[in-house]
């Protein structure tokens, strides 16, 4: 095969920018990897079922007949491209479930439409390419089966039942590349829209899937400001949501954070608690900055306080995260605390605690302590992989993420890493019985180095579960770069610099033969060719025959790269290669070829810098172009990314999931994508009256949802004997105050109690309420303290399965007290968030609905009570008319 010569090097340009678009957000075509599937799904849900590690199985719930590699999207998509229930051909489009919150058994999600084509619009931006260019680029490497899309993005809001597999759309309204963030609040659920030009808010109803927009960010000042919103939380019975745009009465830019206490009331009713000057002008907002514009990234509460993690890298500069921790005055206003940052502003520890690669990072809370994932951004690197530069992609794999967590008391451990100046103990966790390293995986574990982000995490059932992202899919088509490209030289430039080296050396031989057959040399220097000089040069230093055997060892070394350069070069290292066009007819190129070039490369170099003060001026003027440190360490870079992409076999290929049952001993779930290999994220987590749910990224066939099962199959729900309850603060038999409280008792069904809420508000066990083996005992001290007459709304929460509601009505029926009917302050009104005065009705633990049995109870004694009243009453104006009579 001919190489290709400078005539055509634009498309070879054009193939390799294409190589890199792909790389920063592709899917490689799926190979056939072996699946591990059971023999019959383990829980009622339809689909597939595919058997994991650590006794686990995952069932496919979304598009439950279409197999793995195939498309989903979880809806449909009709002939002009739009999402819907009918027809049978998966919403490629639907690329990652981006956020998602369970209730009841249904799943809701945000998705993110066709993220891979707003990449290749970003880079044609950047690069300026045109998008056509880019596109027919990309189709050409993976014959048209990338999926982009037309122009138009389409994100949904849906919803999955996990017991049946039912899916409905709740909302196909604009917002963006789509939802990022979701959360539940009152009983109602919130998701954090990337709409442009302005984030918004969206508030759905789950009792009617009505969804309307409650916050509306104002539109920033200037050109390429990110509106990617994702900081969403609950906390001191608030809403609290991360913004990006204008602010303030000055009318600054930046991101901020804003709450309200009833957001179901509309705009008015946030208020802005933090800004970009609380948290040090630290987040990056711009589109063109870390993370495309990260800003306030994450939001949790602990330990009654609010903890924020910031992306602070910009477009100039690649820095870590900053993690802050906030709390609430007195007087309603807030305060933060630099814990990670910037030492001089009193942080505790550097940015990202000494991981220069974490430009971001996720939070979970877990048996008392916070765990914090880091989030690569390797993003930012393949602007530079365009140029041929391999060293910020190289440092990316090899700094691979970092687990850490925090107690309490704000002591942070590292959890899984490797030790550096901020943890020189290094990592206290274990994976499968080893030290857990970067990356989620142990020291022989190659495929770690692939994770690039701890993309989730979740609290469920006594464990945590963690889920990664997995490069190597992304980045995988940077292997059909040849070496030619990276050094900057075509093949015939390489046979241009033999041939002067072929020239040199017979003018050193010359010279050699005329010197031994004569002691004239010619005074007439200017009359010497180049070659002349620099042989007169070389026998004048007397190193003749040392400087002639390293020239033709640099003759042969470029002789050997030359017709490497002339050979087809993909590197076929991992099968996975084999799957893509470009390499259909290519000859095996492996890693060890990479690394002879290298070792090649380096001795050339070496010999060079020796000898380069007698080779001749024209000689030193073109190898001067290309053969330089900076290169050969760029090399080393690259054929370094090969290195870690090598691990990237199928049953490695995919994000992974891990678990642990005391916070510091991991177990690995899956390695694979649960056996897809176009699964290269686990995006999010949901908790439904089923159990575990996990929502993918898959921007190649369409997100998927999967049901989790540790081998218990789907939660059986606790249940309540009775859900309507009358609390009377006064004891007679004791003749005082109640101090027995009020028992519900509970079938738990081997469930156990996790929390429990009165009213939304969280209350403290031991002190508000005990759990005995009969059930919830809601202790006199809260209930003394509710105000007589009011109905409260008491929620049990179990480590798995539906929640149970109850009511209870107060009352006082305390001698010399005015009674109060429950219900008589402000029972008439209507509830938070209740906009339509619609009825409100009980659920039992298992979902179904009841009716308004409390509130119907209570009204039939009320009657009962009046007839009474009524009846002696007429007894009594009977008797004083006779009397009177």
């Amino acid at each position: 095969m001919s190489f290709p010569t400078q005539s055509v090097r634009p498309f070879a340009r054009l193939r390799n920018i294409a190589v890199a678009v792909v790389a920063t957000c592709a899917m490689i075509v799926p190979l056939g990897a072996a699946v591990d599937t059971a023999s019959a799904a383990s829980s009622s849900a339809p689909g597939i079922t595919v058997n994991q590690q650590s006794g686990y199985t995952a069932t496919k719930i979304s598009h439950p007949n279409a197999g793995l590699g195939e498309d989903d999207g979880i809806v449909n998509v009709d002939a002009n491209g739009n999402p819907t229930m009918s027809g049978t051909t998966g919403d490629r489009g639907q690329s990652y479930s981006w956020a998602s919150v369970g209730y009841g058994d249904w799943m809701y999600i945000g998705t993110c439409y066709s993220p891979m084509n707003s990449m290749v619009r970003l880079v044609s931006a950047t690069t300026g390419v045109k998008y056509s260019t880019l596109k027919a680029g990309v189709d050409a490497m993976f014959n048209g089966e990338l999926y982009f899309d037309d122009g138009v993005m389409r994100p949904v809001l849906l919803k999955v039942n996990t017991r049946t597999g039912e899916v409905k759309l709740v909302s196909t309204a604009k917002a963006g590349s789509g939802y990022r963030a979701a959360v539940e609040f009152h009983d109602k659920l919130y998701f954090a829209a990337g709409t442009v030009p302005t984030p918004q808010l969206i508030e759905i109803d789950p009792a009617t899937d009505k969804t309307r927009v409650v916050y509306t960010g104002k539109a920033a000042d200037g050109k390429g400001v990110s509106t990617l919103i994702r900081g969403l939380a609950v906390t001191n019975d608030q809403l609290v949501a991360s913004m990006i745009g204008k602010y303030g009465d000055e009318g600054k830019t930046g991101a901020y954070i804003v709450s309200s206490s009833n957001p179901t009331a509309g705009q008015d009713s946030f208020k802005i608690i933090g800004t970009q000057d609380d948290f040090l002008g630290y987040p990056a907002f711009h589109t063109t900055d870390n993370i495309a514009g990260g800003a306030i990234w994450d939001i949790v509460p602990f330990n009654g306080h609010l903890y924020i993690t910031v992306v602070t890298g910009t477009s100039k500069m690649k820095r870590s995260f900053a993690l802050f921790c906030g709390d609430q005055n007195g007087d309603g206003t807030w305060s933060y605390k630099l814990l990670v940052g910037d030492k001089s502003k009193g942080a505790k520890y550097d940015f990202g605690f000494g991981a220069d690669r974490s430009g971001a990072a996720n939070m979970v809370v877990y048996k008392n302590h916070l765990y914090i994932g880091g989030y690569n951004d390797p993003m930012i690197s393949i602007p530079d992989v365009l140029k041929y530069k391999f060293e910020g992609l190289y440092k990316d794999l090899h700094g691979s993420v970092n687990l850490w967590r925090m107690d309490a008391d704000e002591n942070f451990q590292m959890v899984a890493g490797e030790a550096n100046d901020a943890f020189p103990e290094g990592p206290i966790g274990t994976i499968d019985g080893k030290t857990m390293r970067a990356g989620l995986g142990s020291d022989d574990e190659a495929s770690r180095f692939l994770n690039q982000y701890v993309w989730r995490m979740q609290s469920y059932d006594g464990k945590m579960y963690a889920g990664t992202y997995d490069i190597s899919d992304m980045t995988y088509p940077i292997t059909q770069f040849v070496n030619g490209d990276i050094l900057h030289r075509t093949p015939e430039q390489w046979k241009k610099q033999v041939g002067y080296i072929e020239e040199f050396l017979k003018t050193l031989e010359d010279e050699q033969t005329n010197a031994a057959s004569t002691d004239v040399q010619s005074d007439d220097a200017a009359a010497q060719s180049d070659d002349q000089k620099a042989a007169a040069k070389t026998l004048e230093s007397g190193k003749a025959d040392a400087v002639q055997s390293d020239v033709k060892q640099m003759q042969d070394l470029l002789g050997n790269m030359q017709n490497d350069l002339e050979s087809k070069q993909t590197d076929v290292s991992s099968s996975v290669a084999e799957a893509t066009p470009m390499a259909a007819d290519a000859k095996q190129y492996t890693l060890q070829d990479r690394e002879q070039f290298q070792t090649w490369l380096q001795q050339l170099y070496d010999l060079y810098q020796k000898n380069k003060q007698y080779l001749p001026d024209d000689l030193v003027k073109e190898l001067d172009q290309w053969l330089t440190q900076a290169n050969v360490d760029n090399f080393g870079y690259f054929v370094g990314v090969l290195k870690y992409l090598s691990a990237a076999t199928p049953d490695k290929r995919g994000f992974d999931l891990v678990v642990t049952g005391d916070g510091t001993n991991f177990s690995t779930i899956t390695r694979n994508g649960f056996g897809d290999n176009n699964n290269h994220g686990l995006r999010v987590f949901a908790i439904t009256d089923t159990g575990l749910n996990v929502g993918t990224a898959n921007p190649f066939h369409g997100t998927q949802v999967w049901k989790l099962d540790d081998g218990r199959g789907d939660a059986v729900n606790a249940s309540l004997k009775q859900n309507a309850f009358d609390y009377d603060k006064y004891d007679a038999s004791t003749r005082g105050a109640n101090a027995n409280g009020l028992s519900a008792g509970i079938d738990f069904n081997g469930n156990t109690v996790q929390s429990v809420q009165y009213d939304y508000k969280t209350l403290t066990e031991g002190t508000d309420y005990t759990v005995t083996d009969a059930g919830v005992t809601l202790n006199s001290s809260l209930l003394n303290g509710k105000e007589t007459g009011s109905m409260g709304n008491v929620v049990v929460f179990f480590n798995r399965g539906a929640r149970a509601r109850l009511s209870v009505a107060i009352k006082d029926s305390t001698p010399g007290v005015q009674p109060s009917q429950p219900g008589a302050n402000g029972a008439d009104k209507k509830a938070d968030g209740d906009v339509d005065g619609a009825k409100k009705t009980v659920t039992n633990a298992n979902g179904k609905t009841q009716g308004e049995l409390s509130r119907t109870g209570t009204a039939v004694a009320v009657i009962a009570v009046v007839v009474v009243v009524l009846a002696v009453a007429g007894v009594a104006v009977l008797v004083v008319r006779r009397k009177r009579s």
